[in-house]
């Protein structure tokens, strides 16, 4: 068993269910913040001007990729993509999780709410850098969290009275609950079995983009995660088992939401130093 092999099977099945409940708690959070802000505030019109998440870098020691060259996981080897097959979700877990630091990066975006695209890095420190549906610029960094407001950084403090404080702090622990390697992974090991789908059709991202020859998983039954049930669940990998997205409806309180995660760019140099 690879190290990464390992470490992944030791990962605590609590801090993944208590996630689960952070994912909504944050985003309601963040929506509520969101729209009491006004749009000229600082961070806002200038800033969201551009789609993604900035290239430009606060001050402080840095996380990047040095070009490591994806190499296909063990657990992932051992599992096979043949139509009509079927996947154990522990088992297609570790492989999904696996693949991601093995390519150490990926871009991802997740429909929310709100919407958000990150700039991840995974290693043994995970950092990710993201922007707001008002285009103010977060960066998490092993689950603590700084908002950039005008020329400043500001550290994110939840249920603070300062909107700039509670603002990072709530986007921050929703960016991380949702686009970590555990955030990212959950929903994949709580279903119990995946169904390799006999079509490669081509898949269209929310950008545009088309991507053909993904292998499609779907779960076959309903699961629990603390409190919602995922009532549908489909994965889409390369064929060398890179996660490219996740699709699932889970209902909560009774009501349904659709959640999808999208991740392009694997193994992208993304500089993400500490905020200074």
């Amino acid at each position: 068993m690879s190290a990464i092999d390992e470490g992944r099977a030791t990962r605590p099945a609590r801090r993944r269910r208590g996630a689960a409940v952070t994912v909504a708690g944050a985003a309601a959070t963040v929506a509520a913040l969101l729209a009491g802000c006004s749009s000229g505030g600082d961070g806002g019109a200038d800033a969201a001007s551009s789609t993604a998440p900035a290239t430009t870098s606060p001050k402080g020691g840095a996380a990047g990729l040095e070009g490591t060259a994806y190499r296909v996981p063990q657990s992932c080897g051992r599992l096979k993509a043949q139509p009509g097959g079927a996947i154990a979700g522990p088992a297609l877990a570790a492989c999904w999780g696996d693949a991601l630091e093995a390519h150490g990066s990926v871009r991802a975006w997740t429909n929310g709410p709100p919407d958000m695209e990150a700039e991840v890095v995974l290693g043994a420190s995970q950092r990710l850098r993201t922007q707001a549906s008002d285009g103010r610029v977060v960066v998490v960094v092993d689950g603590a969290s700084w908002s950039r407001s005008g020329d400043r950084w500001v550290a994110g403090v939840l249920n603070s009275q300062d909107e700039d404080e509670a603002l990072g702090a709530a986007t921050g622990e929703f960016a991380w609950a949702t686009l970590s390697l555990e955030g990212m992974t959950r929903g994949v090991g709580e279903c119990a079995t995946w169904k390799v789908a006999a079509d490669r059709a081509p898949v269209t991202l929310h950008d545009g983009a088309s991507s053909s020859g993904l292998v499609r998983l779907d779960c076959m039954t309903p699961f629990e995660v603390m409190g919602a049930t995922t009532t549908a669940a489909s994965l889409w990998v390369r064929a060398d088992w890179t996660p490219v997205r996740h699709a699932s409806t889970l209902t909560l309180s009774g009501v349904a939401v659709e959640s999808l995660v999208e991740l392009t760019g694997h193994g992208t140099r993304f500089d993400i130093p500490v905020p200074a």
